[in-house]
C-alpha cells in the first residue's frame, strides 16, 4: 500500500504542473501583460535551464563545442529566423567544432 501511495504521489505532482496551464489559459486575458508575458515565456525558460547545462556537460573535455552550437543557435533566434533553422545551425556548428578540435 505504501508504494502504491508513492506512485500516486508522483504522478500526481508530474501532471498538476502540465495540467495547471491548460486550465489556467482561459483566465491569462485577464491577468496584467507582464504576468501573461512571463507565463507564455515560462516553457521556454525551463526548457533553456534543461539544456543549457547539459550542452556544456555533455561534450566533456570540448565544451566549447557546446556552447557554439547555443550561441549560433541563439544568433539565429535573435535575427528571428525559423526554429529549424535554428537547430540546424546549432548542429552544424556543434559538430564542426568537435570535427574541428578532435585530432
Amino acid at each position: 500500500m505504501n508504494k502504491l501511495l508513492l506512485i500516486f504521489s508522483c504522478s500526481l505532482a508530474t501532471l498538476l504542473p502540465r495540467i495547471i496551464p491548460y486550465f489556467a489559459s482561459r483566465y491569462l486575458s485577464r491577468l496584467p501583460r507582464f504576468i501573461r508575458k512571463c507565463m507564455l515565456l515560462l516553457p521556454v525558460a525551463a526548457l533553456g535551464a534543461l539544456i543549457f547545462p547539459l550542452a556544456l556537460t555533455d561534450f566533456g573535455a570540448m565544451w566549447y563545442a557546446g556552447l557554439a552550437g547555443v550561441f549560433a543557435a541563439f544568433l539565429v533566434s535573435l535575427f528571428r529566423g525559423p526554429m529549424i533553422l535554428s537547430i540546424v545551425v546549432a548542429l552544424v556548428s556543434t559538430t564542426g567544432m568537435l570535427l574541428a578540435f578532435s585530432a
